[in-house]
């Protein structure tokens, strides 16, 4: 997590900055959820003090929304990098379930943490709802460039997307060989094609 980083950063020298509080504040809502992102646990964390904080955010509220920014851009940037080179439909799915299989610029923890917090805030449930449904259209050009139907194509990318959401909902946790050795009947699967 990115406690240590930021920990080495908090000096005179080298103040905190607003992108270090949103870190930490991340890594604190994946680990108990949004009632574990308060000013004071933050700062603890942060080796701190509260005033800190103030002289970088009006409120924690103020503190939850650049959070909810910073996960719509980071964890939806990997799917519209997929889009942003001319590829065939067979790269742009095998991107597609790189992104899900590395897990590298892609935190599922994340998702999983502000779906969690959805539930309990409007604001943030209609923030996923938006973000679900980009995710989604971006997936769908996928299916089109496989060359599948209008329709299809959107049915296909509603089944995958919800595929991937649920699989970290119920915390599979499948370990990263048994996903790849699954990884070319899942895609024959959900993309209808023989050879992929």
């Amino acid at each position: 997590m990115a406690n240590s980083t930021v920990k080495k950063k908090n000096s005179r020298k080298n103040p905190l900055s607003r992108p270090d509080w949103i870190i930490a504040a991340r890594d604190l809502l994946i680990a108990g959820g949004v009632e574990h992102v308060r000013i004071g646990r933050l700062s603890e964390t942060l080796n701190v003090t509260r005033g800190g904080f103030y002289w970088l955010f009006k409120s924690r509220e103020d503190l939850l929304s650049e959070v909810l920014k910073h996960w719509e851009h980071t964890n939806t940037r990997p799917f519209e990098k997929i889009m942003n080179n001319e590829h065939s439909g067979t790269d742009e799915l095998n991107a597609l379930f790189d992104i899900w299989l590395n897990e590298k610029e892609y935190i599922p923890a994340y998702d999983s943490a502000i779906r969690d917090w959805a539930r309990i805030s409007k604001k943030t449930a209609r923030v996923v709802k938006r973000v679900d449904a980009k995710r989604i259209d971006l997936m769908k050009t996928i299916f089109l460039d496989l060359g599948h139907p209008e329709d299809e194509a959107a049915v296909r990318a509603r089944v995958a997307y919800y595929h991937q959401v649920g699989y970290y909902i119920l915390g599979l946790g499948e370990p990263r060989s048994v996903r790849s050795k699954l990884r070319p009947l899942y895609m024959k699967v959900l993309s209808g094609l023989d050879s992929i």
